[in-house]
């Protein structure tokens, strides 16, 4: 990958980053990996004349967390939303470079964005159920793609999507209250459920746990680490704590570029670069 650095930093040595008040990394980062799902190569992303990524190259594999951290506006959130093409819903906007999903280029002209971003679903900051019933936010997604063919099979498509996004205890007896009555993580899960219901093989997390509280922070943490073991995840986030928690590769960005990708535990114990010991122990951003 070009954005690997093949030595270490002046005066960075083993185990410097791991005796500064770098977060712990928790078990789940140790897990094994799966195989590349997305092959992004020299990603350069414009908004009009300003140019927000500079040639950015990341593999993310399947079956695993991956968490985009770095200082605000340095090109995480930009970078996620190349993954499903919401970039091409903002005027001005232009990608260059090739983003491959198992083996195909999704910008390709030929790749229809709404069937792409079935594919790969995305949660935002601030949970965003729709005005509608429980049931109905998370039937929403099978009804337009077509994924039952009766109102039984609805029904299971919904039950099963509310137990993934450990929520269906919560509601079972109320699916037809509005979704917005919900607490903010209740939403946030409920947000989950509509994302998978439709049976995506990606799912984005833009700082998914800024807008909660420590409890509601705890439970979309715990789903996400069950949600790993089925789908290749990819989190922005600013917490270094949470990407040390819940992701098992962290790749380290700088205004607009990569400067640093590897497991997790490598990240947070033993830096490369000494841009990324300073980002992740508080120095700056």
């Amino acid at each position: 990958m070009n954005s690997k650095i093949t030595r270490a930093p002046e005066g960075l040595s083993a185990g410097t980053a791991s005796m500064s008040s770098a977060p712990a990394v928790g078990d789940s980062a140790r897990a094994p990996l799966g195989p590349i799902k997305i092959a992004a190569k020299e990603i350069k992303v414009f908004y009009g004349e300003k140019q927000a990524l500079h040639g950015v190259s990341l593999d993310i594999p399947d079956k695993a967390v991956t968490a985009l951290i770095g200082p605000s506006g340095c090109g995480k959130s930009t970078f996620l939303r190349t993954l499903n093409r919401m970039n091409d819903t903002v005027p001005g906007a232009r990608v260059e470079g090739r983003i491959e999903m198992d083996g195909v280029n999704i910008n390709d002209k030929k790749i229809d964005p709404v069937l792409l971003r079935a594919q790969v679903g995305m949660v935002f900051q601030k949970p965003n159920p729709f005005p509608k019933s429980i049931f109905e936010n998370v039937a929403y997604g099978p009804k337009i793609h077509g994924l039952a063919s009766s109102k039984s099979e609805l029904e299971d498509i919904v039950q099963s999507a509310l137990k993934r996004a450990g929520l269906w205890d919560e509601v079972a007896d109320r699916l037809h209250a509005p979704g917005t009555g919900l607490s903010g993580g209740q939403q946030q899960r409920l947000v989950i459920a509509r994302a998978i219901a439709v049976e995506p093989e990606v799912i984005l997390m833009d700082e998914p746990c800024s807008a909660l509280d420590p409890i509601a922070t705890a439970k979309i943490e715990e789903l996400i680490d069950e949600l790993r073991e089925r789908y290749c995840i990819v989190i922005v986030t600013h917490s270094m704590a949470q990407a040390a928690r819940v992701s098992q590769r962290t790749a380290f960005f700088h205004m607009g570029n990569i400067v640093e990708t590897g497991d997790t535990e490598d990240i947070f114990t033993n830096p490369r670069e000494r841009r990324t010991l300073d980002y992740i122990t508080g120095r700056f951003g």
